[in-house]
C-alpha cells in the first residue's frame, strides 16, 4: 500500500510503503510524481519502507519506466527503511538519476527529513 503524507507540499512527494504494492497504488502516485513535475520542475521524494511484503510485477514494471522516463527530474531522494536491501538499492540507482540519493535507517528519521528539506 502506498500511502501520500501530510507533509507532501509544493516540490516535496512525501509517502509510506508497506505491505502489498500492486498498479493501483501506481496509478495513484505516479500522476501525482508527473504533475509536481510539472509544477516544479524538480522534486523532492521522501520514502518510508515498511513490511513490504509483495511487490506486483506490474507496479515494479511502472515504477521503473516512470523512473527512466524521469531521472532528470528529481533533486533528493530519502529512503528511510530498515531493510538492507534498501540500502543497497539507494547506491545501485545513483549512476541512474541526477538526483542526490541517501538512505536512512529508521532510528534516522529526524535526519532524512532534515536532509530532504536542506
Amino acid at each position: 500500500m502506498l500511502q501520500l503524507l501530510e507533509d507532501s507540499k509544493e516540490d516535496l512527494v512525501a509517502f509510506r510503503i508497506s505491505a502489498t504494492v500492486d498498479k493501483q497504488d501506481y496509478d495513484v502516485m505516479l500522476p501525482l510524481l508527473k504533475e509536481r513535475i510539472k509544477q516544479h520542475g524538480k522534486v523532492k521524494v521522501y520514502a518510508e519502507v515498511q513490511d513490504v511484503q509483495e511487490y506486483s510485477l506490474k507496479a515494479l514494471r511502472d515504477e521503473v519506466k516512470f523512473d527512466l522516463q524521469h531521472a532528470s527530474d528529481f533533486s533528493r531522494v530519502a529512503i528511510v527503511g530498515d531493510q538492507k536491501w534498501l540500502e543497497w538499492l539507494s547506491t545501485m540507482a545513483k549512476p541512474f538519476t541526477t538526483a542526490e540519493v541517501k538512505y536512512f535507517d529508521f532510528s534516522q528519521r529526524s535526519q532524512a527529513w532534515e536532509w530532504i528539506h536542506a
